[in-house]
């Protein structure tokens, strides 16, 4: 049952009015009204309880709406046994009585009301589906929303009329019960009914006494079928991009939310983001290409080496550690020039630099976008293995004379996998291991899931289509002026979609304007030629297609409409729904055993965890546990034990992992103690710190080399060790390039990022708990199907709300008040790389005036500003974005209602939850002023 809100009045007693200490009558500070004791509390109006009504309200008229298509979708409901909508006429006037309407299944109050009428033709009355009454000669217009009454006329007045309107009663309720198509039923038995197993499946063709007192037992078994008892369906949403089939418009209740990590033994190696380290090359080049890749903002780039003839042309990528009797698979994706084709190979190597297996990976030849190319390896006596990028000619041959062949590597990952996973993918598609495998940097669970359920026009409003032509105009959200004929590029906007898939776009177009459809491809494939209504067509292979508005047309396109299916929809503007979790979620990353979980309870969404991460910077305590030499051993303490020495996993500052043996013989090694699972050590080596075999670092400078400082004797150079025994002379450098000087003086900040625009990675330390404990989790949204096709995105990496440092710049007198900007003088990235910026806050409503830029000054891809017009100088500003590094993606399970006792169930939930929610909230600002008010009285707690 709902919660319901008791309102009271506040009521003061006017004979004892609050005084202060000088004797004078006090005032609100906020209305200026004289203050009285008070004979009764009244209810405090907040937003939140606002809010929750407003809530409570649509969830009721989405309710209605919902059971009222599916009693009747369109009809005129009876009020006090009388049903409203009847017309009468007058020469060539009709008018009609006030009512209510349902079209739809949605509410409209109709007033009396009165209309010409057109002479000598034949015209429908109607209420449409924006709730106005209207005529028109076409019976499939007037059929969209609820006719009522038909009239033919002639020159001078009315030759017959026909009453169209239809109600719905209780009665009306029981007969179409026992005359609806009910899924799978089969007809036949003398009075519509069958035995045994087929007795709940109804239909009318007889009447016996039996047979009416069976069909009404049936009707009855079918109500309480639909109110009695909850019915439920479980759906999954699988990571990616998908199409779910919806019965009715129905939330989405979360019921199972598994981690999953993914440990890449490259680290980053295989990013494409910088010049990699590398073991050796032959005849050929290696650079960053900033033109094409998979992720990221960059890729590698092989080129054969034109002077050296009749040679392999490779790069191999440093080595990394595998363990003998280990199971591997490697993916790159690799995009060869059309003069080219490409693979890659790996090979392994014993401890005596012994080759143990060479595997090269299918070549391949598709030029216009990045393919998955995958090797699977087993370490029979391997103990390193190293990944080679090869060029090859169009013959796919490897030793040839080059002629300018050259070819793009990204996102190349190796991963242990165990020995059934490793037969299961030696019989899987390449692309099917590609995503089930997706590329990330080093160590990374499913951080920050998100399910997005699109709108049913796939077509964003104009103004968030990534380009607009210079002399395209936006007039309304979905209506766009192209004013005259330009030759630059072309308004459009990148939509995904599922491969092999029927679309339809429909569109109203004056004067001429048209759109076309390409895929995303180099060079580009036409989908659908330039048009000006629409048309359906198959998505193919491509995960994404790009719609343009011709910019060589002049003329106005309105209501743009991109739907799943062949048959064009009426149009309706996009609306997303969204369930986003801020939290990590991690499992063993070879067994997927011990996983993190997400679970609900009273509307909130709790994890448990059974993973700790931590960044090893600055906020941690540090002390030396012994020097050896060219390493030290560092260690600190942790609140909550591991589980056992080993159960973790360490990523450096460049993203390589750390071993994790039980004994420390060298640097870049990691465990917890087996005598004390809360104390962590691990080895650095002297070359990465700058500190000297003799040399003991203090605590202050561990902090600093974990927040990515290298220390050195300023009177020798940043590349000599610190020796000195009188310790003066000290100097610090980043680690990432060497630059930012420090003298004198220990860092306490983050090195940050540095002149080349790399951001410096805290170490990173992710290890099973001992103990689980449950924590609560940041989440926004609720996820709902609707009836028909959802396309349904389930993926990671949103961040919700983060809060930003605005930072303004001025040209000329205008201000600009940036986000998310590294170039120098403002410098305020977010905390993550950015994908795509969603949404601009101020004090929690989406800001106005937000512009977003694709441009170098961003970190990541994506910057906003907003100008200094638009601009709240004392307001609050958040951010919510996709962040542009990957993470792996978990499927969401739940379930959706099936029936009106479900979708009451559900909603009664929402309603309570909420009300919960708001109890809680009210708590919490109630003790925190509490607190104040006693800070304030007797000073600091």
């Amino acid at each position: 049952m709902y919660n319901k809100q008791t309102w009271l009045d506040e009521i003061p007693d006017m004979t004892k009015p609050i005084y202060d200490a000088s004797g004078k009558q006090k005032t609100d500070p906020q209305t200026g009204r004289p203050l009285f004791e008070l004979v009764q509390v009244g209810t405090r109006i907040t937003s939140n309880r606002l809010n929750t009504m407003e809530g409570g309200i649509e969830a009721a008229h989405t309710l209605v709406e919902q059971l009222a298509k599916e009693l009747g979708g369109n009809f005129v409901a009876l009020n006090n046994g009388t049903m409203g909508l009847q017309c009468s006429t007058q020469g060539l006037k009709v008018s009609w009585t006030s009512g209510i309407a349902y079209v739809g299944g949605r509410r409209y109050q109709v007033a009396a009301g009165e209309m010409s009428l057109n002479p000598t033709q034949g015209q429908y009355l109607y209420v449409d589906t924006d709730g106005v009454v209207k005529k028109t000669t076409s019976q499939a217009t007037a059929q969209k929303g609820l006719v009522f009454f038909y009239v033919a006329t002639d020159t001078s007045g009315v030759i017959s009329t026909t009453d169209h309107r239809v109600n719905i009663s209780l009665e009306e309720i029981l007969k179409k019960l026992k005359d609806i198509d009910i899924e799978e039923a089969v007809t036949g038995g003398a009075s519509g009914l069958m035995t045994g197993a087929d007795a709940k499946f109804v239909r009318v063709d007889g009447e016996t006494k039996t047979g009416a007192q069976e069909k009404a037992d049936a009707v009855k078994d079918y109500v309480d079928s639909r109110l009695d008892t909850s019915e439920y369906s479980e759906v999954t949403l699988q990571p990616g991009l998908q199409v779910i089939q919806g019965k009715r418009n129905a939330p989405f209740a979360l019921s199972g939310l598994k981690g999953r990590t993914l440990v890449n033994l490259l680290g980053r190696l295989g990013g494409g983001e910088q010049l990699p380290s590398i073991d050796s090359s032959n005849a050929a080049t290696l650079s960053v290409d900033t033109s094409t890749k998979d992720t990221g903002l960059s890729s590698y780039k092989v080129t054969a080496n034109n002077d050296v003839a009749n040679a392999e042309h490779y790069i191999d990528l440093t080595a990394v550690s595998v363990k003998v009797g280990s199971f591997y698979v490697a993916v790159g994706m690799v995009k060869p020039a059309a003069n080219a084709t490409t693979s890659i190979l790996v090979y392994g190597t014993n401890a005596g630099e012994e080759l143990d297996f060479v595997i090269p990976s299918d070549t391949m030849s598709v030029a216009s976008v990045f393919s998955p190319a995958v090797v699977l390896f087993k370490a029979t006596t391997a103990v390193k293995a190293r990944v080679r990028l090869r060029v090859q000619n169009t013959a796919g041959e490897v030793i040839y004379t080059p002629n300018g062949e050259y070819a793009n590597f990204d996102s190349i990952r190796l991963y242990e996998v165990n020995e059934t996973e490793y037969a299961a993918l030696a019989n899987m598609p390449l692309n099917q291991i590609a995503a089930k495998y997706p590329y990330v940097d080093s160590v990374q669970p499913v951080r920050n899931p998100y399910a997005i359920r699109y709108g049913e026009n796939l077509l964003p409003p104009f103004y968030e289509w990534g380009l607009i032509n210079n002399k395209g105009q936006i007039i309304s959200p979905y209506s766009y002026s192209q004013t005259e004929y330009n030759d630059g590029a072309w308004t459009n906007v990148s939509i995904s979609v599922k491969p092999f898939t029927d679309y339809t776009l429909s569109l109203e177009s004056i004067g001429g304007a048209k759109i076309r459809i390409v895929d995303n491809k180099t060079p580009t494939s036409l989908i659908l030629d330039l048009t000006t209504t629409g048309g359906t067509f198959n998505s193919g292979d491509n995960s994404i297609v790009n719609v343009y508005v011709s910019g060589g047309l002049p003329g106005i396109i309105t209501n743009p409409m991109l739907t799943i299916g062949t048959t064009a929809k009426p149009f309706k503007p996009r609306e997303d729904v969204m369930l986003a979790l801020q939290t990590d979620l991690y499992a063993d990353p070879l067994t997927g055993t011990n996983a993190d979980e997400v679970f609900e309870k009273d509307g909130c969404y709790f994890k448990l965890k059974k993973w700790q991460r931590t960044a090893l910077d600055g906020a941690l305590g540090y002390r030396t546990v012994q020097n050896k030499t060219d390493y030290k051993i560092i260690g600190c303490k942790f609140p909550e034990a591991a589980a056992a020495f080993n159960r973790l996993f360490v990523s450096k500052y460049n993203g390589n992992l750390l071993t994790k043996t039980a004994t420390m013989v060298g640097p870049d090694n990691a465990y917890f103690l087996t005598s004390d699972l809360l104390d962590f050590n691990l080895s650095i080596a002297n070359a990465d710190s700058g500190w000297g075999d003799s040399y003991t670092p203090t605590a202050d400078e561990i902090k600093a080399y974990f927040m990515g400082w290298r220390m050195f004797d300023s009177t020798v150079g940043g590349s000599e060790l610190y020796n000195r025994t009188d310790g003066a002379r000290k100097a610090w450098i980043r680690i990432t390039d060497w630059s930012g000087r420090v003298d004198g003086v220990v860092p306490t900040t983050l090195a940050g990022i540095d002149s080349l625009g790399n951001a410096y990675t805290p170490y990173q330390l992710v290890y099973q708990l001992a103990t689980p404990t449950v924590e609560s989790i940041t989440s926004e949204g609720q996820l709902t199907l609707i009836e028909g096709n959802n396309q349904v995105e389930v993926g990671t990496g949103i961040v919700l709300r983060e809060s930003s440092k605005v930072v303004m710049s001025k040209v000329g007198t205008t201000e600009y008040y940036h986000f998310n900007n590294i170039y120098s003088g403002i410098n305020n990235p977010f905390k993550y790389r950015v994908e795509k910026i969603l949404n601009i806050y101020a004090n929690g409503k989406r800001a106005n005036g937000v512009v977003l830029k694709n441009e170098d000054a961003a970190y990541g891809k994506q910057d906003a500003h907003i100008e200094g017009k638009d601009f709240i100088k004392d307001a609050s500003y958040t951010a919510t974005y996709f962040m542009l590094d990957p993470s792996p993606a978990a499927p969401f399970v739940g379930s959706v209602a099936e029936n009106e006792k479900a979708l009451l169930s559900d909603m009664n939930d929402i309603l309570r939850h909420n009300a919960t929610a708001v109890s809680i909230m009210e708590s919490a600002i109630n003790e925190a002023v509490r607190k104040q008010n006693k800070r304030n009285v007797w000073g600091g707690l």
